[in-house]
């Protein structure tokens, strides 16, 4: 039961709750010096209400916060979202080239009338939504031809041609989809207002619309890609759930809820088409059941999955509200003005070498259709124009000639000539150039680029989305656990057995290493430095509780008293920080069920050692033991901080490592106190180690995970030994992969499963 259960309204509950508190407390003393009992005793069953009052105290603080500064704060939050959007999608069009030498020039109609509302229904919707319509009327066209635009007209079409605001962007394969995005979101983030919503671009392939709303995966995706928004939201604005009268939902939100409840977050859906079929419909309704009247939403798809989903013969589902412009092929003159001037220019040497391509250019040879999408013409360019720098073979470029995509013999049809292309592109990405050659040969690149796609296509059910902390899906579940539990098992089992005997360490190497088979790692969470502020926060939660089971065992005595301290003890390590989740001050604390039974394992182990020697000091060691425990976590960056797959791997392994040692040392030496001549200080850090790797292992399991399949695929199949660094060259530099929030995806889904069905292992020529 909250606050709220009393009656009352939630401020006036947490000041009375921190009022009967203090009272009852002094009430307690009171009575106990007036009847002659042990204050130390009174004492000790006082000192566990005093994580309760802190929480109930910074409640009420909270709560009297001015809501014109609350709101304040959210305007700065979406301020700082937008700086972080703005960096992350620049450098993204650079790694892209997108505006290399210059942007693809792309244009559309107006979709075909079936898979969108008919125009008087949208001009209807934006006059009846709440607030009236989101943009002025006068600007509206009469008809949806009116739609029709190119280029930098898309920020036009959108904010003052739609009446709703609601715009689906249909295409074929390779037809700049995603480009023309990027360039809306770039376009609207200068344009918004301050505080205004921010528009953010995701990827629909890593949702499950069966099993999760939309708003729930829209919010774990903001997490990932900004953990600044992690932060609790403002008490008076999450419990208000600004802008669509959700009250209950955003009670206790942290900012990435709260932004998306006060639609500060402008809806970018990319790649509808990259959900499994059979989640297309579903994905469409679930979209229309999450968003609320008025509410924005720009969603892309290729044309052919969107009405497949739209015709099925038992039901009909299209996106409530929303206009649609599909994407036209480029003109051959656009195309031939592209490749001359990628090339140098106009009547240079360089461009003269595609005047064969560019006389086929709009015909039905295979090179014309192939070259018609800007896909087309950017695996061209990349294959047949050096980069600078490239190091040439006896004074003449290694690039080949553009003559050969003319070639009918060899590329008879459209399909032979796109695998061509697919098929040459990573050996040009890969061509050897000054001033970053690459680390890799372009034999081991393939190869490597392969078993990914592969992987990705069999274990991952064809989603584009590329997360290093499920690449364990590579191999076998067998071989992955096996492999990571004989590995901690060793470890703990040689640090117990060195100090204390090869029994105990064999049994201890055992239970740790069967423990560790039991794991598989979940999305890592992204987590910072040490934080003297958390460590503050911690203590509170943790020495009241070691304190008062400490000061128990001394004044009961006995191993009863013992074991039950030891119970308190092994609990402020076991449930520390994710076995409670601390939410906005209001909420208090809440359990998280999914992790709490392992942490009661590991602390009722601990617990259980501790217990049977017990005595106030051990109690105060692990009250401080579980507030260090916490504080280990950090503070959450900034919400201008984008954090990358690269970023997310190296914090995952800090706190597996953080965790590992430091709070094996703290356990270790409370342990090695307590038993004393038993086992000594050696023994109880050996213990201690044992004891830190496993639960920095429940903590985060992912890169160790991570690790162990990356030595497995290097070993087994020869992918480079850092994988990581493979993955960030072949984005950064070899444009092969792109990024997405903490998510590697491959250029393009058609290159992805072209790599996914060629023969593996692959043919010697491609090694």
């Amino acid at each position: 039961m909250g606050w709220g259960g009393f009656g009352q309204g939630p401020k006036r509950v947490g000041m009375w709750y921190v009022a009967l508190l203090v009272l009852g407390a002094a009430g307690a003393l009171a009575l106990a010096r007036y009847f002659a009992l042990g204050t130390a005793a009174t004492t000790a069953a006082l000192l566990p209400t005093l994580a309760p009052a802190y929480l109930a105290w910074k409640a009420f603080q909270q709560d009297r916060a001015d809501p014109g500064a609350l709101a304040r704060a959210l305007d700065t939050a979406a301020d700082q979202l937008a700086q972080a959007v703005g960096k992350q999608w620049d450098a993204e069009s650079a790694i892209r080239r997108i505006n290399d030498p210059y942007p693809l020039p792309v244009a559309w109609r107006p979709a075909d009338p079936d898979l969108v509302e008919s125009w008087s229904r949208l001009t209807e919707l934006a006059r009846g939504w709440p607030g009236g319509p989101p943009s002025d009327p006068a600007g509206w066209p009469e008809a949806a031809a009116d739609l029709a635009g190119a280029d930098a007209d898309i920020g036009e079409v959108f904010t003052r041609r739609v009446p709703t605001r609601r715009l689906v962007v249909l295409g074929e394969p390779g037809s700049g989809k995603t480009m023309l995005l990027v360039r809306l979101l770039q376009e609207l983030v200068q344009q918004r207002a301050p505080g205004g919503p921010v528009p953010v671009l995701f990827s629909l392939a890593s949702w499950n619309p069966a099993h999760q709303s939309l708003d729930d995966w829209l919010t774990e995706e903001l997490r990932r890609a900004y953990p600044g928004l992690r932060a609790p939201a403002p008490a008076n604005m999450a419990a208000n759930g600004h802008g669509n009268g959700r009250r209950g939902r955003a009670h206790g939100s942290d900012l990435a809820r709260a932004l998306l409840d006060a639609r500060r977050v402008l809806l970018i859906l990319d790649g509808l088409d990259e959900l499994p079929p059979v989640l297309h419909e579903t994905a469409l309704d679930r979209l229309n059941l999450g968003l609320s009247a008025g509410r924005p939403v720009i969603l892309a798809s290729r044309a052919a999955p969107y009405r497949d989903a739209l015709t099925r013969p038992d039901s009909f589902v299209r996106l409530n509200g929303a206009a649609g412009i599909h994407l036209l092929p480029l003109t051959a003159e656009a195309a031939a003005a592209y490749l001359r001037r990628d090339a140098g220019g106009e009547h240079t040497p360089a461009a003269a070498r595609w005047d064969a391509v560019i006389s086929r250019l709009g015909t039905d040879a295979p090179v014309g259709q192939s070259l018609s999408t800007p896909l087309g013409l950017f695996l061209a360019r990349t294959i047949h124009n050096p980069r600078p720098g490239t190091l040439r073979r006896g004074g003449s470029a290694v690039a080949p000639h553009p003559d050969t995509l003319c070639d009918t013999s060899a590329y008879p049809t459209r399909v032979d000539l796109d695998a061509h292309l697919f098929n040459a592109f990573i050996p040009a990405a890969y061509t050897p150039h000054h001033p970053d050659p690459p680390r890799w040969p372009a034999g081991q690149a393939y190869r490597t680029l392969a078993l990914l796609a592969r992987h990705l296509e069999h274990n991952r059910d064809g989603s584009p989305d590329l997360a290093w902390w499920e690449l364990h899906h590579a191999l076998a579940p067998r071989t992955t656990r096996i492999t990571v539990g004989l590995v901690f098992g060793l470890l703990s089992g040689v640090a117990v057995g060195f100090a204390i005997g090869p029994a105990v360490g064999l049994a201890s190497g055992l239970a740790v290493g069967l423990a560790t088979k039991s794991l598989y790692p979940g999305p890592p969470s992204p987590r910072a430095r040490w934080a003297p502020a958390a460590l503050t926060r911690r203590l509170v939660l943790g020495l009241p509780v070691g304190l008062a089971a400490g000061c128990a065992v001394g004044l009961a005595g006995g191993r009863t008293a013992g074991l039950a301290f030891g119970f308190a003890g092994g609990l402020v390590l076991g449930l520390e920080y994710r076995g409670i989740v601390p939410r906005a001050p209001r909420t208090g604390l809440r359990w998280s069920s999914d992790t709490l039974r392992r942490r009661i394992a590991f602390g009722l182990l601990v617990g259980l050692v501790a217990g049977l020697v017990g005595g106030p000091l051990p109690g105060v060691a692990f009250g401080l033991a579980g507030g260090l425990a916490g504080a280990l976590k950090g503070e959450r960056p900034d919400v201008t901080t984008v954090i990358g797959p690269s970023a997310l791997l190296t914090q995952d392994r800090r706190t597996f490592l953080t965790i590992g040692f430091v709070s094996g040392a703290v356990v270790g030496i409370v342990v090695g106190v307590m038993v004393g001549l038993k086992v000594g200080l050696a023994g109880g850090l050996a213990f201690g180690l044992a004891f830190g790797l496993a639960a920095g292992l429940a903590e985060s399991a992912a890169w160790v995970f991570f690790r162990a399949t990356t030595v497995h695929l290097a070993a087994r199949h020869g992918v480079p030994w850092d994988l990581m660094a493979f993955l960030r060259d072949a984005h950064e530099q070899r444009g092969v992969l792109r990024q997405v929030g903490g998510l590697y995806q491959f250029r393009h889904l058609d290159l992805q499963r072209h790599l996914a069905r060629q023969p593996w292992p692959p043919p010697p020529a491609e090694r």
